[in-house]
């Protein structure tokens, strides 16, 4: 297996990553954190209506977006992805239609189209965006997003909803029963991966969620930047472990939003004697 080609930028397919952005009830320092651990620079838009929405910036090129919200709000922090559509009023339609919800939307945003915010049926929020213009996300090196995997109760729902919405194929690599991990693709393209939460190792009252992996950088490695978390003033949730997707841990900035950090250099070699899926698990973006 090779992995694939890695892209410049987001090319516009419906159901592939368009954006992703991380919620804060207080913008600068989350700057800071973010500008410490992964060495983005940022550029805030002065734009009415935006409230200083600041697109994070690596060696020049947009990885990612930080948004102000009020400390007293009832919305969480959280990192948020955003998948593209080719026409978001359907897709709000459909979303409906299979048992999830608009929680928002949809609306104009400058510089990035019309959006809205949903949730699908197992709980998990999501973002959708008819784009305007070309896609921007780069998605290439440390310190930008490596991959997005959902976390459900319920995989099989999942699957089927998202298979409607975008019309995704689904490959079990997982054994189905104690590992339920599928990969979601379109047109040969691997979009998105999903994992199935068991209690195993989730807490009950964990809600369905979308995790966003970041590639730390070889030189550093997931153990320093992990440390580097905990020194800016975030927490640990997962302490690192091998796989062979490389070295993985589970992270929350000082404000209380979830992602990963991955090193994919540190991979393990397959192992037929465990089952896939598992923390030894082949690479979902390996073609």
């Amino acid at each position: 297996m090779s992995a694939p080609p890695k892209s410049r930028g987001t090319s516009f397919v419906p159901g592939s990553v368009w954006w992703i952005d991380v919620s804060s009830t207080d913008p600068a320092r989350s700057r800071d954190f973010y500008a410490e651990l992964f060495g983005w620079s940022y550029q805030i838009d002065p734009g009415p209506g935006r409230g200083h929405y600041t697109t994070a910036l690596l060696n020049g090129r947009p990885v990612a977006g930080l948004a102000g919200v009020p400390a007293l709000a009832r919305r969480p922090v959280a990192w948020t992805l955003y998948l593209a559509s080719a026409n978001i009023e359907y897709t709000g339609e459909v979303v409906t239609q299979w048992g999830g919800r608009v929680l928002a939307g949809p609306v104009d945003v400058p510089g990035r189209g019309r959006m809205l915010i949903g949730m699908d049926p197992t709980g998990a929020v999501i973002g959708f965006c008819q784009p305007r213009s070309p896609g921007t996300l780069h998605t290439t090196g440390p310190g930008s997003l490596s991959w997005a995997e959902l976390n459900t109760w319920d995989g099989p729902r999942a699957d089927k909803f998202f298979a409607t919405v975008f019309g995704y194929r689904q490959q079990q690599i997982g054994d189905g029963i104690e590992v339920d991990y599928t990969i979601w693709s379109r047109g040969g393209r691997t979009m998105l991966c999903r994992l199935q939460m068991n209690q195993d190792w989730a807490a009950p009252d964990i809600g369905a969620h979308w995790l966003l992996y970041f590639a730390v950088d070889p030189r550093t490695g997931t153990d320093a930047a992990v440390d580097q978390v905990l020194a800016l003033g975030g927490r640990v949730d997962f302490d690192p472990y091998d796989s062979e997707l490389g070295r993985i841990a589970r992270v929350a900035d000082p404000f209380g939003a979830a992602f990963a950090l991955v090193d994919p250099t540190q991979r393990l070699e397959p192992a037929t004697d465990l089952a896939a899926g598992s923390a030894r698990v082949d690479d979902p973006y390996d073609d």
